[in-house]
């Protein structure tokens, strides 16, 4: 069995979403991976201010992950 768990975690408006998706591939999980970051972090969608997403292999091995956080305005 060659799984893969992809671990997302996302803060909207205070509210912290979170999940896993298995994916049968490296490469699937990589897509969903990118897609995830493309739709919520580096400021895509304005509400939400962190994302986290790793890749798991299916022994548990961390294979890739990033963790995004709004940067705070600075306060004049």
């Amino acid at each position: 069995m060659n799984k893969f768990f992809l671990v997302q975690v996302k803060r909207t408006n205070g509210t912290i979403e979170k999940g896993v998706v298995v994916k049968d591939s490296y490469d699937d999980a990589c897509q969903s991976y990118h897609a995830y970051l493309g739709a919520y972090a580096f400021g895509k969608d304005a509400n939400t201010d962190y994302v986290l997403v790793h890749i798991l292999n299916s022994e548990g091995l961390g294979l890739k992950g990033e963790v995004w956080k709004k940067a705070e305005e600075p306060q004049e």
